[in-house]
């Protein structure tokens, strides 16, 4: 991120204007491909927090906070702000830049004069895990992981090996902590969408399942959602989403997609809607590789089906061989403005 912008260390403090700097003269440095950004603030809010009893000494710990970073541009272009939610073992910084040192999806957003909130969900990044997550212990990805969710046609550095150096680049800011669960997460993020007002959210892969439920907890607060590959897009298929959302009427006990069905859906003639989330529009993001046209054409017919409006963006129709990390890839610069360009049409029919 080139910016002409000085901030102190504290969180929230006045910024303070560097004279303007030409792009040639910034050119040096890593990254910039998002252009010069002018910023009037960056700070950091914790949402929640749960304090313990108080122990003998009257001291207290503190568990299920999330951490979320603020971007604020000078210039803001777009009437609401976006919230980005990471996927499963990553962190907010997976947004900031792509692991061979160019500008990630957060840059371009604010260059595009979007206001950015970047989460942490609890157990990752800087919002600190809990023993009682999970199992309580630490665990940790492996590059052939990495390399399997790559896989694509742009990957910096050639193909993405398990031993590629932007694999191995990726692999470094994975979390080896315990996740507080997608529950606990749509919790937090609706605390958030209470704190800044209406907002758009934008999920990446198992980042997900906690923006759709964090939506249904606070749909007057979400103008909609930007779906990138995200876990949970077949919201009757999956466990999480089937459990935690509210149908009407209430799924029979039992209720489960028809085993081998080439799209896992409800029966014909008896299905029960998302009243919750049937104001919120979806678009819907697929590479084409990790999630397929096929599977894409099946995600939109469960949301629609369950009374909820979604728009398929396929990737691969413009871009071929993009894959599950797109926003990290050579071409990232173009992909991305696919990701504006469907925010900005959300914008701007939550204000007609």
């Amino acid at each position: 991120m080139k910016t002409t912008l000085l901030t102190s260390l504290m969180a929230g403090a006045a910024l303070t204007a560097l004279p303007a700097l030409a792009q040639d003269d910034m050119a040096d440095g890593p990254g910039g491909e998002a252009g010069v950004l002018e910023l009037r603030d960056i700070g950091f809010m914790v949402m929640g927090g749960d304090t313990s009893e108080p122990d003998e000494n009257g001291a207290v710990t503190v568990e299920n906070q999330m951490f979320v970073e603020y971007y604020l541009p000078a210039n803001p272009e777009h009437d609401v702000p976006i919230v980005l939610v990471h996927g499963g073992g990553g962190q907010s910084s997976d947004w900031y830049g792509t692991p061979d040192g160019r500008d990630g999806v957060r840059d371009y957003l604010l260059a595009d004069g979007w206001e950015v909130y970047a989460a942490d969900r609890p157990g990752h990044g800087r919002s600190p895990a809990s023993p009682n997550y999970g199992n309580g212990q630490l665990g940790q990805a492996n590059s052939g992981i990495i390399s399997w969710l790559a896989t694509s046609e742009n990957w910096p550095g050639g193909e993405p090996t398990p031993d590629n150096e932007n694999v191995i680049n990726w692999l470094k800011l994975s979390a080896t902590t315990p996740y507080g669960g997608d529950v606990l997460s749509a919790e937090k993020i609706s605390e958030l969408l209470d704190e800044i007002g209406p907002a758009i959210l934008m999920p990446h892969s198992a980042g997900g399942r906690s923006a759709f439920l964090a939506a249904q907890m606070n749909p007057e607060n979400v103008v909609g959602i930007v779906a990138i590959e995200a876990a949970g897009s077949n919201p009757f298929q999956d466990e999480v989403m089937r459990s935690n959302l509210t149908w009407e009427p209430a799924l029979a006990e039992g209720s489960m997609p028809e085993e081998g069905a080439d799209c896992p859906m409800q029966a014909e003639g008896e299905a029960s809607t998302l009243p919750g989330l049937s104001d919120i529009p979806i678009k819907m993001v697929a590479s084409g590789i990790f999630h397929t046209s096929e599977q894409l054409d099946c995600f939109a017919s469960v949301w629609e089906q369950a009374g909820v409006s979604v728009d398929k963006i396929l990737l691969s129709d413009d871009f071929p061989g993009v894959g599950h990390f797109f926003t990290a890839e050579t071409n990232n610069g173009e992909t991305v403005q696919v990701l504006i360009d469907a925010a900005a049409d959300l914008a701007d029919g939550s204000s007609e």
